[in-house]
């Protein structure tokens, strides 16, 4: 189903800054459940909707449902096109599937720690990096492997494709970069504030989700608690905070690196100006948001969550 909004979907109680413009939302579709990851081809004519029961192909402009894709057992937290087009999704029980070609079965990858949160293709395509939930993390094929204290929540690259960027929650809560070829730990931070109280079922200020500009100039990562944490890749030296969100869940950059769009589990998008630091435009959903991808053309961020709706919001 599908149906164009001439207003801003509002959650009961959700009020707009006086400075902060409303973020129209073009288009959406309504899944029979709840959808865990959405994926953009690299041309931006492709679109992977991940739901707890299958991984399906949407038409990205219109978000008609174009076909399943065969095998896996649904879209886990993840999905990731490579830049030659292969597609890896999470599974929903364990481990990750591997579609070389989208009308063909795809290759499995399982995972010493169950489910697998983090994946990412390196930039020459080659290679895919995998996080899953006991802390196991590992390069695929024949690359560096090994175990962190928390569940690996997310994964990045670095442009050239030399270091590999892992966040944790539980009890460690930080995030790494490590050299993709040997696994040797080059930083590590940890930003818990003094104030921070831990809910039941979370560890300290997890870092959910990981994101690498396009120019490669800061990492943006985010926190449970609300803030998005933008890094120097290079040091992981804390660059500038962008605060206004709650339960950050995932981010996605614009292309020309200078917008970033953030979801969180409170249902909240909201749009930074990341040279400024200034909140340019959010919107409220009334469930939780899992994901959020931007299309190449830097004009729409597409949302997805517990609601069961993939969301087409125009940007600013």
């Amino acid at each position: 189903m599908r149906r164009m909004l001439l207003f801003l979907t509002v959650a009961q109680g959700f009020a707009l800054a006086a400075d902060v413009t409303p973020l129209w939302e073009a288009a959406q579709v309504t899944l029979p459940y709840s959808v865990q990851s959405v994926a953009l081809s690299p041309d931006g004519k492709t679109l992977v909707v991940g739901t707890f029961r299958d991984v399906g192909l949407y038409d990205p402009v219109t978000l008609k449902r174009l076909r399943e894709l065969p095998g896996g057992d649904g879209g886990g937290w993840g999905a990731t096109f490579s830049q030659a087009g292969k597609l890896a999704v999470a599974g929903v029980s364990e481990g990750a599937f591997v579609w070389n070609d989208l009308s063909k079965a795809p290759q499995k990858f399982t995972s010493p720690g169950g489910r697998v949160f983090g994946l990412a293709w390196s930039p020459d395509g080659q290679k895919l990096a995998l996080g899953d939930a006991g802390g196991h993390w590992r390069v695929e094929p024949g690359g560096p492997s090994g175990q962190l204290k928390g569940d690996v929540m997310a994964a990045v690259w670095s442009l050239d494709g030399q270091t590999l960027f892992l966040s944790t929650g539980q009890e460690d809560s930080a995030v790494y970069a490590l050299n993709a070829r040997t696994g040797q730990q080059l930083w590590r931070q940890q930003n818990v504030p003094k104030t921070h109280v831990r809910r039941p079922g979370y560890g300290l200020d997890e870092v959910n989700g990981l994101t690498l500009s396009p120019d490669g100039k800061r990492l943006a990562c985010a926190h449970q608690d609300g803030r998005v944490l933008l890094r120097d890749p290079a040091s992981g030296r804390l660059l500038k905070v962008l605060e206004g969100g709650q339960d950050t869940r995932w981010t996605a950059f614009t292309p020309d690196s200078s917008q970033l769009v953030a979801v969180g589990e409170d249902g909240g998008i909201h749009v930074w100006d990341v040279k400024a630091g200034k909140q340019l435009a959010q919107a409220q959903v009334n469930q939780e948001l899992w994901w959020v991808t931007v299309t190449p053309d830097g004009q729409f961020a597409l949302t997805a969550g517990e609601d069961t709706h993939v969301r087409q919001w125009r940007l600013p």
